[in-house]
């Protein structure tokens, strides 16, 4: 590929915490996002006590959390709240009603989350480099990850985008990576995936033999029980990439 000397020719990035962050209080937002989606049911004719739902939606993304984390299985909002509603008499209800309650909740988290100041020129520096860019997400909705992508101006340089909810499976499963891959038609050793979780990003990278770069922000990596799970190199900030990634 004319323009690119090095070996890498593709490049999948991480959103949250890697290209964009979330400006609040987790669980401030959890709250309110429980509150919005109350509002929305009751506007909807759902009569259900607004504590009682908020808990109960909030335990069971919780649960779900924990078995996807466990499984590399994803277990979208959807099904969360469908089974929530269940709970309280209200059986079949419409997916339609289902997908609207579920944008409703992530309405308030949506207005929150912000690009880092390196992110753009990153990532127009590796584009004019004609480097392939795409984007896994590990997360619950694929509408809320394909709005953030939309919203935060990232589409433009994100081919393609994929979530763990739309595809159905969650890194560190590396089958998610080699979609990606193959929509390319590059070898996992001709791309590097760049995300901020060892446990997710960098172990699913390792598995599907790609390189990989962690993005720290000078932190240190959050805990993990996976063993030595070391990434090709880590970075600060990301305009940091570019380098790195020439070198690899």
């Amino acid at each position: 590929m004319k323009g690119n000397m090095g070996k890498v020719r593709g490049v999948i990035f991480d959103l949250g915490n890697t290209l964009i962050y979330l400006n609040g209080d987790l669980k401030q937002i959890a709250s309110r996002e429980a509150a919005e989606l109350g509002g929305f049911l009751r506007k909807a004719g759902f009569d259900i006590d607004r504590t009682a739902l908020s808990e109960a939606i909030l335990q069971r993304r919780s649960l779900f959390l924990q078995k996807a984390e466990k499984e590399w299985i994803e277990y979208p909002m959807t099904e969360a709240l469908r089974e929530v509603l269940a709970e309280f008499g209200y059986k079949g209800v419409n997916p339609e009603l289902i997908r609207e309650a579920v944008d409703a909740f992530f309405s308030y988290e949506e207005e929150l989350w912000r690009a880092y100041p390196d992110t753009y020129a990153t990532l127009q520096h590796l584009s004019e480099q004609r480097y392939l860019l795409g984007l896994v997400s590990n997360a619950s909705d694929d509408g809320l990850i394909q709005r953030l992508v939309d919203r935060s101006g990232l589409r433009r340089w994100l081919r393609p985008v994929l979530s763990s909810a739309g595809v159905g499976i969650r890194k560190p499963d590396p089958r998610i990576l080699q979609i990606v891959l193959n929509q390319w038609g590059l070898s996992p050793q001709q791309a590097v995936m760049v995300g901020d979780r060892l446990e997710f990003d960098i172990l699913g990278a390792r598995l599907a033999r790609m390189h990989s770069v962690l993005v720290s922000r000078g932190e240190d990596p959050q805990e993990t029980d996976r063993g030595q799970i070391t990434p090709d190199a880590t970075i600060e900030q990301l305009s940091e990439l570019p380098g790195i990634i020439a070198a690899l």
